[in-house]
């Protein structure tokens, strides 16, 4: 019969293997991260919110995202290209992007 050395002993390893998680094995995911980083870059995507465009015989104008801009102009990192009537056209590298007018709340 074994000592109550060699038991206690047995039981303290015991005791340490269940309290102690396994990490090597076992990949832990934060269960608050998106489920794709694709998702997440286009939800940073930037949002452009076209309040009011103004246009007379010489110029366009338009007020995006509280600042004024014209044709040539940026706005959060975008280039106006074209503005229309109800909406315009901004590009950001080789992405073009159309924006249009927003009457009432934004939409999201």
């Amino acid at each position: 019969m074994p000592s109550r050395h060699v038991i206690s002993l047995l039981i303290g390893l015991l005791l340490l293997g269940v309290s102690t998680p396994v990490i090597a094995d076992e990949v832990l995911r934060d269960p608050t991260r998106p489920y794709s980083a694709r998702a997440v870059r286009t939800l940073n995507a930037p949002v452009f919110t076209v309040n009011a465009i103004f246009s007379s015989a010489e110029r366009r104008v338009a007020i995006v995202n509280g600042q004024r801009v014209g044709v040539g102009g940026r706005v959060d990192g975008a280039t106006v290209v074209s503005i229309d009537k109800n909406q315009l056209v901004l590009t950001i590298g080789n992405k073009s992007i159309t924006a249009k007018l927003t009457y009432g709340a934004p939409q999201q």
